[in-house]
């Protein structure tokens, strides 16, 4: 031990004399100011307003992306956050969700193809290619309108942003990944703005003179190197005296267990005669536990022909269960598949129909200014049909008038003849 003392100090001396030096030659190597302090930038606020453009820029872009990657944490709790929402923003996540799920079949249904085999196909698959690839085109255009609109609303709603910033660790990992490298970078962007050409000069000399200290250590160290693989080798051949000594103990050590075996064989006599008494005790309780097995074991079987029964039951009604509930799937596929044709179908006479409204108001647009000129004469030529009518029906009413008149004259002028001859008679 005492010489295993010794080699350690020599080591320790051995290594500690270059280690001295080399603190000395770093202090006298290391600048007077802080590293850190120089590498950082002189001012701490933009000078320019493009610089803060710049800036505002970039944070803007992080408090929106914070949003739009809280939209579907939104929507699965939309009945916990309808209140402190409003119900612009409830409807608009709907209608947000809405058009991500038509995007998102939409996206799935340009991949499906008709037969290969059928070359009929061809130009068909073609159309319908292009088809599909113009409805994504929409649906997308009317995505990133969604978008666009829910951001204003949130923009307009304070308190409800402050809201769903405390959900912030409902994002999954990719965002809140996107989110952080976002912060660097603004960090990033916010430390190179404050830098002028002039320090970005001095920083990178500083750099290069710390480099040329680094080259020096580097030679350093290699010397330590060398001094350490010279220690090692001393403890090495220290390490192999040792095993020396080491060698020696063993063989008292063998010495001593030749002494020891007398005793030992004695302990194995005394442990044999416990093992016997132990065996036969253990014997004992081994039959004892036998017997209770045996008891268990009938009690067991007792109780498995009782539950046999029941299980059997329960068994027959589990397959009813399961064949119904497959049925009930079977049906459920067949009405959504059949939902989805006619949603299909509805869909395309609708995109007709839109169509042909178009055009039929474009038409109707033109033919306007002519219609209305007719309807313009049909009303001039009513207007005098119905003063011809009731002109007529005034000289009718007139001629009426006049003959009833006339016709009591014509009587009363009978009715005075008459007189004058009735008194004509009586005088004779």
């Amino acid at each position: 031990m005492a010489t295993e003392t010794m080699v350690q100090n020599q080591q320790l001396e051995t290594i500690s004399g270059p280690t001295m030096d080399y603190d000395v030659s770093v202090q006298k190597m290391s600048p007077k100011v802080d590293s850190l302090r120089i590498l950082e930038p002189v001012r701490k606020k933009l000078a320019s307003i493009e610089a803060e453009r710049i800036i505002s820029v970039v944070e803007k872009t992080i408090k929106k992306i914070e949003i739009i990657t809280l939209i579907p944490h939104l929507f699965d709790n939309i009945n916990r956050f309808s209140v402190a929402l409003g119900l612009e923003l409830v409807c608009a996540i709907k209608e947000h969700n809405r058009l991500e799920g038509h995007l998102d079949f939409a996206v799935g249904k340009l991949f499906e193809e008709d037969d290969p085999d059928v070359e009929s196909q061809s130009t068909i698959r073609k159309v319908k290619l292009k088809e599909k690839q113009q409805d994504i085109k929409i649906l997308q255009q009317a995505f990133g309108g969604s978008v666009k609109n829910i951001l204003r609303l949130f923009q307009g709603n304070p308190s409800a942003c402050e809201i769903i910033q405390t959900e912030c660790r409902a994002r999954s990992g990719i965002c809140a990944d996107l989110i952080l490298a976002l912060m660097e970078l603004r960090d990033f962007v916010f430390e190179r703005l404050l830098i002028m050409p002039t320090e970005e000069k001095e920083k990178f000399e500083y750099v290069q003179n710390i480099i040329k200290q680094d080259k020096k250590n580097i030679d350093i160290i290699a010397t330590l190197e060398a001094e350490l693989a010279t220690a090692i080798q001393d403890k090495e051949n220290e390490m192999l005296k040792k095993n020396e000594i080491l060698r020696k103990l063993k063989n008292n050590l063998l010495q001593l267990d030749l002494f020891s075996e007398d005793y030992i064989r004695q302990v194995k006599q005394d442990a044999e005669k416990q093992q016997l008494t132990d065996q036969k005790d253990s014997e004992g309780r081994i039959a004892k536990y036998q017997e209770e097995m045996s008891q268990l074991r009938t009690q067991l079987n007792n109780l498995i022909s009782e539950h046999r029964a029941s299980e059997v039951a329960l068994r027959k009604r589990k397959y009813k269960i399961e064949t119904e509930i497959e049925n009930w799937i079977l049906k459920y596929d067949a009405d959504l598949q059949e939902k989805q044709d006619e949603y299909q179908h509805i869909f395309k006479i609708h995109k007709e129909e839109t169509i042909l409204l178009f055009e039929l108001e474009q038409k109707i647009s033109m033919l306007e200014p002519e219609y209305s000129q007719i309807v313009e004469e049909r009303k001039v030529k009513e207007e005098e049909r119905q003063a011809k009518q009731q002109q007529t029906y005034l000289m009718g009413k007139a001629a009426v008038t006049i003959q009833s008149f006339w016709k009591g004259f014509k009587v009363r002028q009978l009715m005075k003849a008459l007189k004058k001859k009735k008194k004509g008679k009586k005088k004779r």
